[in-house]
């Protein structure tokens, strides 16, 4: 009988042997991949987030001079919109992106990065979600309220709205700007 459990323990030991280098090598081969999948999502979000920086820098200015130039055509004495001044060139909101974010989430790579990392890269993108609605709102309001009929008082309220408004959205892309800065250094290890 001992020789018989000592056979079948010969028998059996190469074999647990194999299963559990087995398990071994495709749980370092997942963890592996799992890894450069994470380190190809954070990638994608730094150049994400590069790339609304840029796109936010690019129209900062041009909402400052539409503040500025409102509140100026606000204050005068002589208001007549019956078209718009040269200067207005719309609203020229951005569209941001969040595809990286978005694919991290529907993956669940996002889990592996640093909570740090995580709660941060969230704040940002729910401060783009906020950016993003209100230039909605603005967008809208401010076809509401254009008018070109030929009262002195209504052309005064579109220019107090852009004051307005153009102050709000200035605030906003400064903090985003601001933000975006803050994340990069800390997650850009390029």
């Amino acid at each position: 009988m001992k020789k018989k459990i000592g056979e079948i323990l010969v028998q059996i030991i190469p074999v647990m042997i194999g299963v559990y280098l087995g398990f071994v090598l495709s749980n370092w081969s997942e963890t592996n991949k799992r890894k450069s999948q994470t380190e190809l999502l954070r990638k994608n979000i730094i150049t994400e987030i590069k790339s609304n920086k840029s796109k936010i820098s690019e129209v900062l200015n041009y909402h400052i001079m539409l503040r500025d130039s409102s509140r100026i055509i606000q204050n005068s004495d002589n208001i007549e919109m019956k078209t718009l001044p040269p200067f207005f060139k719309g609203t020229r909101t951005v569209i941001l992106g969040n595809g990286a974010f978005d694919t991290g989430i529907q993956t669940g790579l996002i889990n592996s990065l640093k909570f740090q990392e995580i709660q941060e890269i969230n704040e940002i993108y729910t401060m783009q979600s906020a950016y993003k609605d209100f230039n909605q709102l603005i967008l809208s309001n401010l076809m509401m309220k254009i008018d070109f009929k030929e009262d002195d008082n209504g052309d005064r309220k579109v220019y107090g709205f852009l004051a307005v408004a153009m102050t709000d959205i200035v605030l906003q892309e400064k903090r985003l700007i601001q933000s975006y800065e803050k994340l990069l250094k800390e997650i850009d290890t390029e």
